[in-house]
C-alpha cells in the first residue's frame, strides 16, 4: 500500500499560488464581483421589466378590442331601438286616421 505525505508548507503554498487577490474570507464579495453581480442584476430585471410590460401590452390590446366590439354593439342596438321606435311611432300615427 502506497502512503502519501503531505506537509504543511505544502498547502498553505498552494493555497497562496491561487493569485494575489485570491479570497480568503468566502463571505466577503470585491468590487469587481460585486459590480459583475449588480450588472446581471440589472439585465435580468431589465430582461424581467421587458417580459412584463409585454404581457400588459397584450392585455391592453385585448381590452382595447373588447371595448371597441362592445361600443360597435352598444351602436348597432341603438339603431336599431331607434328604428324601432320611429316604426311604433309611424304605426301609432297611422291608427289616428
Amino acid at each position: 500500500m502506497a502512503s502519501a505525505t503531505i506537509r504543511v508548507g505544502d498547502v498553505i503554498g498552494t493555497q497562496r499560488r491561487q493569485g494575489p487577490f485570491a479570497r480568503t474570507n468566502p463571505g466577503v464579495i470585491d468590487d469587481e464581483q460585486r459590480t459583475g453581480k449588480a450588472h446581471f442584476e440589472r439585465h435580468g430585471h431589465e430582461e424581467w421589466k421587458r417580459g412584463i410590460e409585454g404581457a400588459w401590452q397584450g392585455h391592453l390590446e385585448t381590452l382595447q378590442q373588447c371595448v371597441c366590439e362592445l361600443l360597435h354593439k352598444n351602436q348597432k342596438l341603438r339603431m336599431a331601438l331607434a328604428a324601432a321606435g320611429e316604426r311604433e311611432k309611424f304605426h301609432g300615427d297611422a291608427g289616428n286616421f
